[in-house]
């Protein structure tokens, strides 16, 4: 049976069941047969089988009552009698594949400070909202981005609905390594406390166990000849040492609390990719604090949005922060700052200090040990 175009039958009459028995041998098939009040059966199936089941009911002496169709058939006749609204969905349908083949969004994250620069590239290369879908090849862009910055790990180029999203991941730069240059000497990068140093070429300066500062010559560029002078080398070798970083931030002790007035005002604006309207502007008051809802009204496949603004009037007020809190937040903060600069380095060990500024001010310092190679070739100014 056709499972699309059914009808729905209500047979009703004494013995009912027999009924449907004999539709049955007679090569009547039925769907969804449901048992109803007073004696009566609801069935669902073909327009044909229903007029053959509804003259064995009249021949029989039942009751056979037509309902209105279900499935396929249900919708083919309603859109039926309703011509415009299928000429209007299809013309909705029509446009909306039409607009699927442009760009509406481009979206660029986790760029940190590249954002800038990719987003005017994107736009250099004609990449905008509002240019053609088969126009933009997302792995020949991604090609493009890495060679225009290639200090970032990796570019993403990906479609997401009808926006064009870019995600870059920074990259750590490697330290600099000398492999040119004329003769001269191994010095320390940093101040630090030698572990181990190993010359590959010159003369070690220092040994491990001592404390060196920045600039402080190492391994020296010459070595003893065969007939003992001293000939002029570009030093080489790495000194692997116990190296300590800070990094500070300061907190203010005071903040400001915003307290109602009571005053209150609201608007509405509509969002698109190329501007935003709204009817009303937004209040003049000196403060205020703002609750924004966004409701999308085309989704992703049509990018425009519903905002709603409540605006109320606050004034600020000077209070004194916990100095507890203070402390957790500006650990917290330091803590990060340091391990974002030593994203390369292992920590062997790591502390944080606290101090008062003016009684207004916390400035808060993280420090950390790590090991690390300071061993840095610098050219001897008579070098030849």
């Amino acid at each position: 049976m056709n499972g699309g175009f059914r009808v729905r039958l209500r047979l009703s009459g004494l013995g009912v069941e027999k009924l449907l028995n004999q539709g049955w041998n007679k090569g009547i098939r039925l769907k969804r047969v449901k048992r109803g009040r007073n004696r009566s059966v609801t069935v669902e199936c073909t327009p044909e089988a229903a007029a053959s089941l509804t003259a064995l009911a009249r021949e029989k002496g039942y009751r056979a009552e037509e309902y209105r169709p279900v499935g396929l058939l249900k919708w083919a006749r309603l859109l039926g009698r309703r011509w415009g609204l299928l000429l209007g969905a299809a013309v909705c349908v029509a446009l909306m594949v039409y607009a699927l083949g442009f760009v509406w969004q481009v979206r660029i994250e986790n760029a940190g400070a590249y954002e800038g620069e990719v987003r005017a590239c994107l736009e250099e290369w004609g990449i905008v909202p509002g240019i053609r879908r088969s126009q933009v090849h997302p792995s020949a862009l991604r090609d493009q981005l890495e060679w225009r910055f290639p200090r970032v790990q990796w570019v993403q180029v990906e479609w997401a609905g009808v926006a064009l999203r870019v995600r870059l991941e920074e990259g750590v730069p490697p330290p600099q390594v000398e492999t040119a240059g004329k003769n001269g000497d191994v010095v320390a990068a940093e101040d630090g406390c030698l572990l181990r140093l190993t010359a590959f070429a010159g003369t070690p300066a220092v040994r491990a166990g001592d404390f060196v500062r920045a600039g402080q010559v190492l391994i020296r560029g010459e070595e003893r000849g065969a007939d003992g002078t001293a000939v002029p080398v570009k030093a080489r070798g790495e000194a692997m040492a116990r190296v300590w970083v800070s990094v500070s931030c300061r907190l203010p002790l005071i903040e400001y609390a915003s307290h109602s007035t009571g005053r209150t005002a609201g608007r509405r604006v509509i969002v698109t990719p190329f501007f935003s309207w709204s009817p009303t502007e937004a209040p003049d008051n000196l403060t205020w604090d703002r609750k924004r809802t966004e409701f999308p009204v085309g989704g992703v496949w049509l990018p425009v949005s519903a905002i709603r603004d409540e605006f109320s009037e606050v004034y600020l007020e000077k209070q004194r922060r916990s100095l507890e809190e203070v402390k957790q937040e500006g650990a917290r903060a330091a803590d990060f700052t340091l391990r974002q600069a030593l994203i390369t380095d292992e920590i062997v060990d790591k502390w944080i200090n606290f101090s008062m500024i003016e009684e207004d001010t916390m400035t808060v310092t993280a420090t950390a040990e790590v090991r690390r190679d300071i061993a840095r070739y610098r050219q001897t100014e008579d070098g030849p």
